[in-house]
């Protein structure tokens, strides 16, 4: 069910009644029933797949509460998951791969694909259950006893397909709490509301054109790859930004606060500052449970470098079980490498100058990201140094893209204005002229027929 579809705008008015109609727990059995039915909807078997993560990181967390059970409970907590993501995600890829392996080789080769269809968010909700457990584990948060409030956690339906990737000590809490919504709170959810649907149906659904449409002309050269990756740059960060802007706005509106996961990370001056900004809950959730637990930057420069690559290859597999994927992070994970190693002087240039430096890192990065046949790739990749070919035809294209990519750098300044200070802070008032505009926007220029949003299929 999308977000920019009016199933989704009645099955949230109703839920929505419901909650607010509902006294004590009985609002959070109407979020649970609510957000089951948001996720098994299209098709009730992947219900099965994330109860069982669910139940898995619920009864995880009770055994750690009693003590003397750990392995056992991380067993369950933590394998669990990543089992039904290994199995869901990535079993047909390595085993492809693998075979295509022993092909060359001459061992003979045969299929063993699944050919399981991916369920959706499966990646989310799976680092949100181990994060739980680990969290437990560590002592920073209480084991949750209550089977209902867990279950929410786990499948709350503004965040559960494409984030944020919230943590206990954040979510559960509120879950828990007797929740109020003022004036101020519904002002300020509807505003994250209409910017979301501005950002994604508005800006992204039209870059989305330009994009698709560039990669398959037939032979494509610098200058169109270069526009096409400019065109992603801006459709991908509308897409994925505006999805999580509609998530904290619907949140806000039944009393919770979900965490931030963009920060305008295109103002970013350096590889570091942008992954500070960029998904920000997935890179935190990397740092503090991959990177930090194989050492980071404790043991010497070799093994912070060894422990940044890693985590960034993981990271970008983490995305998509395919090569380009993996290439993305791994590049990135060098980009992160270079500035460290370089960061005295780095950090002595103009800021404009390691501005723009970044950007490049980002903008190549994204043909990695979008590109995903190998041998087109490569290509593509090869043309952005040494095929100038098209560049008239590449500025008309730039040309149709630039007023939405102006958009939306409009639209990320207003929201840095909105969020640079407390939202108790932000005079609700002051949004109503911004919010009417958004909303004009958003009926006049809206694609008419509302796509996937990217990160579904991750």
């Amino acid at each position: 069910m999308l977000f920019n579809s009016y199933d989704f705008l009645l099955f949230a008015v109703l839920v929505f009644g419901g909650h607010w109609l509902a006294r004590g727990q009985w609002r959070n059995g109407v979020l649970l029933v609510g957000s089951l039915y948001f996720y098994g909807v299209v098709d009730p078997r992947l219900l099965a797949l994330i109860l069982g993560c669910a139940a898995a990181g619920y009864i995880a967390g009770l055994l750690l509460r009693r003590g003397g059970a750990e392995r056992a409970a991380l067993g369950l907590g933590v394998v669990v998951p990543l089992a039904i993501l290994a199995t869901f995600k990535y079993f047909d890829f390595f085993a492809v791969e693998i075979i295509r392996v022993l092909d060359v080789v001459g061992l003979g080769s045969g299929s063993v694909a699944l050919n399981l269809v991916l369920p959706v968010g499966v990646s989310f909700y799976t680092f949100q259950t181990i994060g739980y457990v680990i969290d437990v584990r560590r002592g920073k948060v209480e084991a949750e006893t209550d089977p209902l409030d867990f279950f929410l956690f786990v499948t709350f339906f503004p965040q559960l397909v494409a984030g944020p990737i919230e943590r206990a000590d954040h979510l559960l809490p509120q879950i828990k709490a007797d929740r109020r919504v003022d004036g101020r709170d519904a002002m300020h959810g509807t505003f994250l509301i209409a910017q979301g649907l501005v950002k994604k149906v508005v800006i992204a659904d039209t870059l989305a054109g330009v994009v698709n449409t560039t990669p398959a002309l037939e032979d494509p050269s610098g200058p169109l790859i270069l526009v096409m990756a400019v065109a992603f740059a801006g459709q991908i960060y509308g897409d994925f930004s505006g999805y999580t802007d509609i998530a904290r706005g619907v949140a806000r509106l039944f009393g919770f606060e979900l965490l931030v996961n963009f920060r305008q990370p295109y103002r970013s001056t350096s590889p570091a500052e942008f992954w500070g900004r960029w998904h920000i809950t997935l890179s935190n959730w990397f740092r503090d449970y991959v990177y930090i637990p194989i050492g980071g930057n404790r043991s010497g420069a070799a093994k912070t470098i060894r422990n940044l690559m890693a985590t960034m290859t993981l990271s970008g597999l983490w995305h998509g079980a395919s090569l380009n994927f993996v290439m993305w992070g791994a590049f990135h994970g060098a980009a992160l490498v270079a500035h460290r190693l370089t960061a005295r002087w780095w950090d002595r240039l103009p800021r404009p100058v390691t501005w723009v430096m970044t950007m490049a890192v980002v903008v190549v990065g994204w043909v990695m990201f979008r590109v995903s046949d190998g041998e087109a790739l490569v290509d593509a990749l090869a043309a952005l140094g040494s095929d100038f070919r098209f560049a008239s035809l590449a500025l008309t294209i730039l040309a149709t893209a630039a007023p939405y990519l102006a958009l939306l750098l409009i639209v990320d300044a207003v929201e840095q204005r909105v969020t640079a200070q407390p939202t108790d802070a932000v005079d609700s008032w002051a949004l109503a002229p911004t919010l009417a505009a958004y909303v004009c926007l958003a009926l006049v220029l809206g694609s008419e027929v509302g796509g996937d949003f990217i990160y579904f299929q991750f």
